[in-house]
């Protein structure tokens, strides 16, 4: 059996993404929020996304992570991390590939 660990995730960023710079580069952390629609609790989900990601350069577009900016981010679950003194921590981080701007729909009046 093939295994496949990839994610698709549209909504709206929940704040205005953090950057820092990591050992491999540039870092942003953000939230999404994805609406199901009327009368179902949204989802929030925490992204990381690397500006180096294996020997890949990511772009990570900086001026689209603000905060209520609808977005499309593609990429794939992280389940653990080995930090430097060899302690292995678990995280279920969703690591972004792609995030791409999307059109915002207009509000339902009623």
């Amino acid at each position: 059996m093939k295994s496949v660990n990839t994610f698709s995730l549209s909504g709206r960023l929940t704040s205005d993404a953090r950057f820092f710079d990591g050992k491999n580069g540039r870092v942003a952390r953000f939230s999404i929020a994805h609406n199901f629609g009327k009368g179902m609790p949204a989802l929030f989900a925490d992204v990381v996304m690397f500006g180096k990601n294996g020997n890949k350069d990511v772009n990570i577009p900086e001026e689209l992570l603000t905060k209520g900016t609808p977005v499309l981010v593609s990429g794939y679950f992280r389940v653990s991390v080995t930090s430097k003194d060899g302690v292995t921590y678990e995280n279920k981080d969703m690591v972004a590939t792609s995030c791409e701007p999307l059109e915002a729909e207009a509000e339902d009046a009623e």
